[in-house]
């Protein structure tokens, strides 16, 4: 009996096993959303708009001596500015905002200020290092004409080309990124023993990464400089435009990161030649300055100024991002180069690359719980905004590249450090690389384009705003009425036009209850001369229960101006009283 039980205590040691391997995958597609929000540098959120001086569309009696913009958080000014326009499309701001950087900014206004409308453009840059613009209006004295020859995109837009290159500089500045920082990682803890020849051509390509990261991160502060100021893309290309832009936390962090990927270079090529030599202090050297170089995206963006935990969790999840994409892609390359000596290799590599990897999850795991939440805030945001969307994006991209990793850690892994994989098992954990460097590929595209967007609880913050002064706004029935007393040959009027705005309008007369019995027809009729509209008749009729009181329902006053409002009522069968009142009816 004991001989028949063996089978089955065999079998049940294998299912087991089995049977957990599969929690794990269930357990880390679960948490791939978490993941996702951490695979590559991020932002938090961009600076708002909370309000202006003057405000938005107001008609302010006096002209201003400045325009003002007050923001959430500090901004940048220096590579933008704010610019205003009178209705000729002059620009009539002194051209200096005061202060460059904080979290209120205004410009002085030169001379008086004629009556009319007023169109203020602004550029910035964000707290996490994004440009950001926009464009409001306001009116002297009097509503006018709006500046002609000048679009509000032109003012506060960039070109596609801009737009294209900026983008494909932060792509190619993460993935350069995640491959040097993961490349020196890997080659000091998972690739010791991989043959001289190996690691020197490994050290060769850390240099060339390197040395690229180096000039895309200078070519970044040009196109940095682009985007911000409103620049072409051969503008951006000039002096000055460099020096303001390192003036800026962003600019300077960049120049550090083309500083240390420079010198990781020249490290990586002293250790390409130094066979025989005692290497210990180059490769501290190059662990040091990928730490260093990992830190240049947080110090660069909104976790600078997010507090402590904000920013732990970004560097955290930029180190762990990069041991797990730029390590794989290494070791994927030196089995590739090892040749006769690739499974040999891999029963040494694997092993110790899935530890540091599985290290690497979890704390992407801690750092993306941590963004998320700080990023998006509610569910809702995942679907409502273009922030969630894209990271929904990446989520759907994570949970096969999280699958590869756990099949290769729980099947791959174990039999490759056994030496006991197959041809056929060795060529899938081949293709199983090769598919997870391509998917990592396409989540840091995601991610270039997600760190340009509005984070979704930037966008709720927007919308909570604009919410709130609709809620301060009056309705569209609710608009300020014009008033006015009318006399009718001895008789007195009180007229009110509700609203006073453009559209369906309603026109109430109230008469002395005594004067109001003598008439036998109340009428009136409206007119805009400056379109040579009219006259529209609108007859008034009795408000039943309310003697004197007249209402003309449904006068259309469609287009803003100065309208003539003719009042008429007939006493008896002939006497005909009549008065002409001019009535403003202003824009929405």
């Amino acid at each position: 009996m004991r001989g028949a039980l063996k089978p089955g205590k065999e079998e049940r040691k294998i299912r087991e096993p089995q049977t957990r391997g599969r929690g794990r995958l269930v357990v880390a597609l679960a948490v791939a959303a978490v993941v996702a929000a951490a695979l590559a540098p991020g932002a938090l959120a961009h600076s708002v708009l909370l309000g202006t001086e003057p405000g938005n569309d107001t008609v302010v009696q006096e002209a201003p001596e400045e325009v003002s913009l007050r923001f959430n958080e500090p901004v940048e000014m220096s590579l933008g500015g704010i610019r205003v326009y009178d209705g000729q499309g002059n620009r009539v701001d002194a051209d200096q905002v005061e202060p460059s950087r904080g979290s209120e900014v205004a410009v002085g206004i030169e001379g008086d200020l004629a009556p009319g409308t007023y169109t203020v453009a602004w550029r910035a840059i964000s707290a996490d290092s994004d440009p950001i613009s926009g464009a409001f209006v306001f009116h002297v004295q009097e509503r006018g004409v709006q500046p002609t020859g000048i679009s509000i995109d032109s003012l506060t837009g960039t070109s596609t080309t801009v737009d294209v290159f900026f983008t494909g500089g932060r792509f190619f500045d993460f993935a350069l990124l995640l491959l040097t920082v993961g490349g020196a990682a890997v080659l000091v803890i998972a690739l010791p023993s991989a043959a001289w020849s190996v690691r020197r051509r490994l050290y060769g390509v850390l240099a060339g990464l390197a040395a690229a990261l180096a000039v895309v991160a200078l070519l970044n502060i040009f196109l940095q400089g682009a985007a911000a100021g409103g620049l072409g893309l051969l503008d951006a290309f000039r002096w000055n435009v460099f020096t303001t832009v390192l003036e800026t936390r962003y600019g300077e962090m960049m120049l550090v990161q083309a500083a240390l990927a420079a010198t990781l270079a020249l490290t990586a090529m002293a250790l390409r030649h130094s066979e025989g030599r005692d290497r210990r202090a180059l490769a501290a050297l190059t662990l040091a300055l990928g730490f260093g170089m990992s830190l240049t995206p947080s110090l660069s963006g909104h976790a600078s100024t997010a507090g402590n935990l904000a920013m732990a969790a970004d560097v955290a999840h930029v180190i762990a991002a990069a041991l797990w994409t730029g390590g794989l892609g290494f070791v994927v390359v030196a089995l590739t180069l090892a040749r006769d000596d690739r499974w040999p290799l891999a029963t040494r590599t694997v092993p110790r690359f899935s530890n540091m990897a599985v290290v690497s999850v979890a704390a992407l795991l801690v750092a993306g719980a941590i963004n998320g939440y700080l990023q998006v805030r509610t569910w809702s945001a995942l679907w409502e905004t273009e922030y969630g969307l894209l990271l929904l994006a990446k989520i759907a991209l994570v949970v096969p590249l999280l699958g590869l990793g756990a099949y290769n850690n729980r099947y791959a892994v174990p039999r490759l450090r056994a030496g006991l994989a197959s041809v056929l098992e060795r060529r899938r954990f081949l293709q199983a690389a090769g598919v997870e460097l391509v998917i990592m590929v396409a989540v840091v595209a995601v991610t270039a384009v997600l760190v340009n967007a509005e984070p979704a609880r930037t966008e709720a913050m927007m919308g909570d705003m604009a919410m709130e002064e609709a809620a301060m706004e009056p309705a569209a029935g609710d608009h300020e009425p014009f008033e006015s007393e009318v006399d009718l040959g001895g008789t007195m009027a009180h007229v009110v036009v509700d609203p006073a705005t453009p559209g369906e309008n309603s026109v109430h007369l109230s008469f002395e209850q005594s004067d109001a019995e003598e008439f036998t027809e109340v009428s009136v009729s409206a007119s805009l001369p400056s379109e040579e509209i009219g006259p529209l008749a609108f007859p008034a009729e009795p408000v039943q229960g309310q003697p004197g009181e007249y209402v003309a329902e449904g006068a259309s006053l469609s287009l803003p101006g100065e309208w003539e409002l003719r009042i008429e009522a007939l006493v008896g069968e002939f006497d005909l009283l009549t008065e002409t009142i001019t009535v403003p009816i202003g824009e929405e």
